[in-house]
């Protein structure tokens, strides 16, 4: 039996199940299909900095009331570096959670199934076509029946298995080919200054991180070299994991008097990622399409933006038609600009950690190459532009200003996102912002651009653009002016 659905889902992690929850809230059938949960699960730190996008998900309270571990921050030792001791906020709202993947996932996947969308679990994925007029999705149950599903849009989700990635798509960093061993340990009080600390440390041939998901129960896994990797049937998985930790000096004092529960286990951990993100009928979402170093701890935030992202471009095609080459293209380039941001950040780890440990592991990390040609407009990095702060100063001691648009910047149609749409939107494009750039720090630049002209005193222009666009503060409009000063985008005559 065949069954018709907008959208088929393959696997039921972070960004499945969170696709597939708002194209149901949004009025699409849904199907998600899904293996069974693995047996063992990796613990995984969340940030504070990810409340916003589970709020904005409207699944917040239901984390919040899942009573996972809350976290204050991260405990690192990197590279030639001291200590160093990261504070999230003390406010309740600014620890972040400690999570054990399986967990997360089984209740993001209830909040799917709440919203109704349909789920297969314990089934197999055997094929897709993706075919001009709509996809077809082959699977096997645990019982070895057979069914299919006839979908206008294959999502696949199913994170490295890369069920559709893998037949094609993927592109994998040699340079970065991981093995990670993880292992859980447990201790009656662990002996830390703050026990619901996240502990990173690099070391000689890798690197270890450590996360709590109680008070008692710590996960500590190492990343190596995945090449050689030794055979856990023989007992060398469980004398190369002990032998690698027994190499990271700081955990040393931390696993004093601990004991291992249990046997290690290995599982990929290489970074990769796609040609492609997205096609006619298809689009990788989260780590079916790239995957990233853990250093940031940004992996889960990372899924959920993926699938927010897919899901409006999903909807986009759904209900416009018209928009589906510009909602494809949007995904497919918001998927890169992802990858190459959490690439470069991860670089400079690497090459921090290869000055002081000059081992292969490092070194070939430390070499990797960025493409150049996929860089986002970065808003922190325009602000901190030492331009920005004389560009300031002038503003606020002009008696009144002259200002006109750069001849090379335009104001142009792009896509970008509208609610749960992908629309064209006015947007400031510069030799110094190629990518384009809406908005920065709630002010909306094209606007701006196109009123300053037309003012001679700031408090004119101030007094213009909150009548014309969504009010902002004064000190916001400032800054943003400034940079458009600092960045050459507006000139004074």
């Amino acid at each position: 039996m065949t069954q018709a659905v907008d959208a088929a889902v393959i696997g039921s992690g972070p960004a499945g199940s969170t696709a597939a929850r708002l194209l149901t809230l949004w009025g699409h059938s849904t199907v998600v299909v899904t293996r069974r949960a693995a047996r063992r699960s990796l613990a995984e730190s969340i940030p504070p900095s990810t409340r916003k996008l589970l709020g904005y998900l409207g699944v917040l309270r239901q984390v919040d009331a899942a009573g996972f571990y809350r976290t204050s921050g991260n405990t690192v030792w990197w590279g030639n570096a001291p200590r160093r001791v990261e504070r999230f906020s003390a406010a309740a709202d600014g620890r972040g959670y400690q999570v054990l993947r399986s967990r997360l996932d089984r209740l993001l996947l209830d909040l799917a199934a709440e919203a109704g969308a349909r789920i297969v679990s314990g089934a197999t994925v055997r094929s897709v076509d993706l075919r001009d007029r709509g996809a077809r999705l082959e699977y096997e149950t645990e019982r070895g029946a057979r069914a299919s599903l006839r979908a206008r849009f294959v999502l696949d989700c199913s994170g490295r298995a890369g069920v559709l990635a893998r037949q094609g798509p993927r592109i994998r960093e040699a340079a970065c080919a991981t093995l990670a061993i993880a292992g859980v340990w447990q201790r009656k009080s662990w002996n830390l200054e703050d026990p619901s600390h996240t502990l990173i440390a690099s070391y000689d041939r890798g690197w270890a991180w450590s996360i709590p998901v109680s008070s008692r129960s710590r996960h500590f896994t190492v990343m190596i070299d995945a090449s050689g990797h030794p055979s856990a049937r023989d007992g060398g998985l469980t004398a190369k994991y002990l032998g690698e930790l027994a190499r990271v000096g700081p955990f040393a004092a931390v696993l004093d008097g601990a004991a291992l529960e249990g046997a290690p286990w290995g599982c990929d951990a290489s970074v990769y990622s796609a040609r492609r993100f997205a096609g006619r009928r298809f689009l990788l979402v989260g780590d079916a399409g790239s995957s990233i170093d853990p250093l940031s701890s940004f992996g889960v935030k990372k899924a959920l933006a993926s699938a927010w992202v897919a899901a409006v471009a999903v909807h986009t095609c759904l209900e416009k038609p018209r928009m589906r080459e510009a909602a494809l293209d949007f995904f497919d380039a918001r998927e890169r600009m992802t990858y190459s941001t959490c690439l470069k950040q991860a670089s400079q780890f690497y090459r921090e950690a290869a000055a002081a440990h000059p081992h292969r592991f490092w070194t070939a990390r430390a070499g990797l190459r960025l493409d150049p040609g996929v860089r986002e407009a970065d808003e922190e990095e325009f602000k901190s532009d030492p331009k920005v702060l004389p560009a300031l100063d002038a503003l606020k001691a002009a008696r009144s200003i002259r200002l006109e648009r750069a001849p090379d910047v335009r104001i142009e149609r792009r896509a970008a996102i509208a609610g749960r749409e992908i629309a064209l939107q006015d947007t400031v494009v510069a030799p110094a912002i190629p990518s384009g750039l809406r908005f920065l720090g709630g002010v909306n630049l094209p606007r701006l651009v196109e009123l300053a002209p037309g003012h001679r005193q700031v408090p004119d222009l101030f007094d213009a653009y909150n009548r014309s666009a969504a009010p902002v503060d004064l000190p916001s409009f400032l800054g943003a002016l400034s940079v458009l000063l600092a960045k050459g985008i507006l000139t004074t005559l």
